[in-house]
């Protein structure tokens, strides 16, 4: 007996589709692959046409931007420091300065980074000077946007929540009073600083900037290249000509890592963010080395062909390490086989100045003195996009913010850039069956990207001339020095020189 129900054949409510009975045998359907093919490329030229990966500029700076520090705990702050000393805590959100620092430092600005504590209304941020050898810690209530009085308001950013609850690691900063409610309510009072300034005009903001004074100010000779906090202790590491821990309740450093007798300068430092006492430097003698603050040594360094301009450790990867270099490439290392790297990233024409991984761990960005900012994926020696403006000069520094969703460029135009990590993601808030749709064209496009057609046009980017040309007379440089070598190997005794793989090239030698 043949037995049927009527749920099979009829729509579960009034504004669901009606069910199709499909036989999904495969010699049924000759053309399924023609059809998904032509569907895959209707998807991913659908895909370029929507890439517009330029958010906004953030102005404000008289001098250029070198270096940006994010604040890991937040979204949307960000700071930028200038060439001339000056400091900008920026809102994403609200895509306009919290707080100007005009003199901040005398000269530039060397690095910026956060304080490890939890709550956002206490957690400042540090400052080195390039020139003037100088480290301070700044703490304003600038800092939280929509910040709440404890006494009167406990919760988290919704500002949901009882004050009688124990909220000591959540954040009582966020979303309250962007809306344009004015939470300046008792301005007549003195107390300028009262409900964080989101709707206080300019002038105020900067003269609140001007009259603001660090909370703690450390003292050097040299001058700091560098600066990076740790993730939980408070304690931070500085680069100069060399590598120093610091207690931010103290104005001596707490022990000077150096290897051996080595006088480089120090161009950079990071604190490995899983195994938190690790931490790694670059120098200005093509080194990198690796030190280990409970023993107070360092443990090893590698001599390169080129000097590296920045490093970053991956979040998810406690041993892969990201190396910028200024012959152009990137470079990952495993720390536990620094013989060669596990990978070269090529792409930029000129030196790269900063990169930075995406929290995810699978991705990284890379900012270069080519003015061009480049995305890659972790297992693809081959950028996936490119970004560029016709104003955006060199860049110095780039930075994802903690939700993967943006990248954030400083460059010596003056400006610091938000871009979509996603070129063609579609900003605000998406429908259900708009998001299904997207989902489903970016499937068809994965399953296809190995056919000529499909990745052709994924694959396409429109670059500057500049770049273009450079480009193009890098390849046949790089093809003429092969030529070279193979003729030179010709022509020597059989055996003498072998060739060389390229990774075998880049690390000189290796010093314990």
């Amino acid at each position: 007996m043949i037995s049927r129900s009527l749920d099979d054949h009829l729509p579960s409510s009034s504004t669901a589709p009606h069910p199709l009975q499909r036989n999904l045998a495969p010699h049924l359907h000759p053309f399924q692959k023609p059809r998904e093919y032509t569907r895959a490329m209707t998807a991913v030229k659908i895909d370029r046409m929507f890439a517009k990966p330029f958010v906004d500029a953030l102005g404000g700076h008289q001098d250029g931007v070198y270096c940006l520090g994010k604040d890991p705990r937040r979204v949307a702050v960000v700071a930028g420091g200038g060439g001339d000393g000056e400091v900008i805590v920026h809102s994403l959100a609200l895509r306009r300065p919290l707080l100007k620092i005009p003199n901040a430092h005398k000269g530039m600005v060397g690095g910026i980074c956060w304080t490890s504590e939890a709550k956002d209304g206490k957690r400042g941020m540090i400052t080195a000077g390039k020139l003037d050898g100088t480290i301070k810690i700044w703490r304003s209530k600038l800092f939280a946007p929509g910040l709440k009085d404890d006494e009167s308001f406990i919760g988290n950013e919704f500002a949901s929540g009882n004050r009688l609850e124990s909220m000591d690691n959540l954040d009582n900063a966020g979303a309250i009073g962007e809306n344009g409610f004015d939470l300046n309510e008792n301005e007549d009072d003195g107390d300028e600083e009262v409900g964080g300034g989101l709707t206080m005009d300019f002038k105020k903001r900067d003269r609140l900037g001007e009259n603001l004074e660090p909370t703690m100010t450390y003292t050097s000779k040299n001058g700091f290249n560098g600066i990076d906090h740790h993730r939980q202790d408070n304690i931070f590491s500085t680069a100069s000509n060399t590598v120093q821990i610091w207690d931010e309740n103290r104005s001596n450093p707490l022990s000077t890592l150096q290897f051996g007798n080595s006088l480089e300068t120090v161009t950079k430092v990071k604190f490995n963010q899983s195994e938190t006492s690790v931490l790694a430097s670059v120098g200005n003698d093509r080194t990198m080395c690796l030190y280990d603050i409970r023993t107070g040594k360092a443990e090893r360094r590698i001599v390169m062909q080129f000097l590296s301009n920045d490093l970053s450790w991956c979040p998810t990867l406690p041993t892969t390490m990201l190396l910028a270099s200024e012959d152009h490439n990137l470079y990952t290392f495993d720390i536990r086989n620094l013989n060669s790297p596990s990978q070269i990233y090529k792409g930029h024409v000129g030196g790269v100045m900063g990169c930075d991984w995406s929290p995810t761990g699978e991705e990284f960005v890379s900012g270069s003195y080519d003015r061009t900012i480049r995305l890659w994926n972790r297992e693809s020696g081959k950028s996936r996009d490119v970004y560029h403006t016709k104003r955006m000069q060199r860049v110095f520094d780039v930075t994802y913010t903690p939700t993967a969703d943006f990248v954030l460029s400083a460059s010596d135009d003056g400006n610091v850039r938000i871009w979509k990590s996603n070129a063609s993601k579609k900003l605000g808030p998406v429908s259900t069956k708009e998001r299904q749709s997207i989902e489903h064209r970016q499937k068809l496009i994965e399953r296809y990207s190995a056919e000529k057609g499909v990745r052709s046009v994924k694959e396409r980017r429109h670059v500057p001339q500049s770049i273009h040309n450079a480009t193009k007379l890098k390849r046949e440089m790089i093809e003429s020095r092969k030529v070279k070598e193979d003729r030179r190997r010709d022509h020597s005794r059989k055996g003498r020189d072998k060739p060389k793989a390229e990774r075998k090239k880049t690390v000189i030698v290796e010093q314990k």
